[in-house]
């Protein structure tokens, strides 16, 4: 979709992984909205995978009407009812004994600016310049512990509560959604990945593949990579590229959802 002079090409991937029988993975692309969503559904909570299917399939049926910064509000508010919804699933399901819930990550574009959304440990990365950076910040007791001064981040991977999160879609009453704001720029690439993917590889390893500039190769190389490295949980990824009018078409790539057997 283009807007204002700008286009982008995206190409989304999911893999269950080598060791999980189901995906609790879930991702949308609607370029034609400048929108991008991927949702990773607890792992060890029950029905994780159908958490992360009501988030997406929420944000599946919006429309942009009125302004962009109206259209980011309906996302949160599309978020909010389904958290609602998941936490009265969940107890009418399982009491109190047990949360249905996923994290989500949200890349909106729009007239030169972009706006991320995020809940959880699901990341968003920029690729600008060269260089590759987290820009969002995980959602995790581990992360907050580092903020604090308490735990070193070389020990961030190995504590025991590491994959303690503190917030995401259904965990709480009220949901709290971080928001980042900033101006496109042709040549960028976002990247949008459950924490299935950086588990598997470090950041230095996820930017070499982002050199080639190419989405459908980046994507594939880091589903394979993630792969070769034993791929504990569900991945997913989606890859955004920022071009100007004068410079790409505006199109996109269909979404792909690889077998093991294609991507190794």
């Amino acid at each position: 979709m283009q807007q204002n002079d700008f286009s982008w090409i995206s190409s989304g991937t999911t893999h269950v992984g080598t060791v999980r029988e189901v995906n609790e993975d879930n991702f949308i692309e609607r370029p034609e909205l400048g929108l991008w969503v991927v949702a990773d559904g607890m792992g060890g909570h029950s029905a994780g995978d159908i958490a992360s299917t009501m988030v997406v399939d929420a944000l599946s049926v919006i429309e942009r009407k009125g302004t962009n910064e109206e259209f980011i509000q309906k996302i949160i508010d599309e978020l909010s009812i389904t958290n609602q919804k998941l936490r009265q699933m969940a107890f009418s399901r399982f009491g109190k004994k047990s949360m249905v819930g996923s994290t989500v990550v949200i890349l909106v574009c729009y007239e030169g600016q972009y706006t991320i959304l995020w809940a959880g440990d699901s990341r968003a990365y920029l690729y600008q310049n060269g260089s590759l950076g987290q820009v969002t910040r995980d959602h995790s007791h581990v992360n907050e512990l580092i903020d604090s001064g308490a735990l070193p981040p070389e020990e961030a991977e190995s504590h025991p509560l590491a994959n303690v999160i503190t917030r995401a879609i259904g965990a709480a009453q009220d949901l709290n959604v971080e928001r980042l704001d900033g101006e496109l720029t042709p040549g960028d690439i976002f990247l949008l990945c459950s924490d299935g993917l950086n588990k598997e590889l470090t950041d230095g390893e996820i930017e070499q593949f982002f050199k080639t500039e190419n989405v459908v190769d980046i994507n594939k190389a880091l589903i394979h990579s993630a792969l070769i490295r034993g791929a504990k949980d569900n991945i997913t990824a989606i890859s955004v590229k920022i071009d100007d009018e004068d410079e790409a078409d505006d199109y996109t790539v269909p979404a792909q959802s690889l077998r093991a057997t294609d991507a190794i």
